[in-house]
């Protein structure tokens, strides 16, 4: 909005010559360029921060320092705002058991016998021992998940709002 009429001002004034106008012109259409480009692919691609949130929204716990991402993959959300997103997380035994133990005792988090089908991007649940969900204080919202996997060292985080 400021460019136009400062470079217009600029042009009048003399400050700066046609050929310095076109040179300012490309830089400031690459600089637009570059930002649409990186909001986009962060958009696509979430960095491990998002998928730290997602597990802190499931759990209601901070995601351990030792924790290790062995895949995570997460759709756009669409013009409905809805998206879902999955994250494989592989914990020390002793971090697996103690965070076991925590969502045993929450009564916030309830414990299931099932993980829903999201998207059909599901591996096989044949390893998942523990399941738990939880519902948002108003009873609607997303679908919140975290089981457990049999190896004692890997959750599975997913977070759906359809």
């Amino acid at each position: 909005m400021v460019y136009l009429p400062f470079k217009i001002w600029l042009l009048r004034t003399e400050k700066i010559s046609y050929s310095q106008s076109r040179k300012i012109n490309r830089i400031y259409f690459g600089v637009l360029t570059a930002t649409v480009l990186i909001i986009t692919y962060i958009g696509v691609f979430p960095d491990e921060s998002f998928y730290a949130d997602e597990f802190k929204k499931v759990t209601l716990r901070e995601l351990p320092d030792s924790a290790d991402f062995v895949s995570k993959t997460a759709t756009y959300p669409d013009f409905h705002g809805d998206y879902w997103s999955r994250s494989e997380i592989e914990l020390s035994k002793a971090v697996y058991n103690k965070l076991l133990l925590q969502l045993n005792n929450d009564s916030r988090i309830t414990k299931t016998t099932t993980r829903e089908r999201i998207y059909n991007a599901q591996k096989d649940d044949n390893n998942i021992v523990y399941h738990f969900t939880r519902q948002e204080h108003d009873g609607g919202g997303p679908y919140l998940y975290i089981g457990f996997d049999k190896n004692c060292k890997t959750i599975y985080i997913d977070v759906a709002r359809f």
